[in-house]
């Protein structure tokens, strides 16, 4: 059986930890920072590969937050359903998430605005 052969090198794995611990964690733009570095690229590693290191090392990594096109976080159906929920004090309303998005996005705003009636 042919034995693993590890493609990083203790000076790139010392590398990683550095980086890691001066940005307090890697993200994407930092792996693929990283893997232009000569010792990186000669090593045949890519900007994921670093991600991957990163990870089975141990050390935190930051995911790039996914974005809708207006720039706004993406936000799931289910999750504005909760939403509601909660706004509402009520249970059992996840057949709402069949709903349409914007329709479940007004319909929480609308409630948000909502003032209670004193009688």
């Amino acid at each position: 059986m042919a034995t693993k052969v590890n493609k990083y090198t203790p000076s790139m794995v010392a590398r990683i930890q550095e980086v890691a611990a001066l940005n307090g964690g890697l993200d994407l733009v930092l792996s693929n920072t990283l893997a232009e570095e000569p010792e990186f690229v000669k090593a045949g590693v890519t900007g994921r590969g670093v991600v991957a290191k990163a990870r089975t090392m141990g050390l935190p990594y930051r995911k790039v937050e996914r974005l809708t096109k207006t720039g706004e976080p993406v936000v799931r159906k289910d999750e504005i359903v909760q939403a509601i929920e909660a706004s509402l004090g009520l249970e059992g309303l996840d057949t709402l998430a069949k709903a349409d998005k914007r329709a479940l996005a007004d319909l929480a705003a609308a409630i948000k605005n909502l003032t209670p009636v004193m009688a």
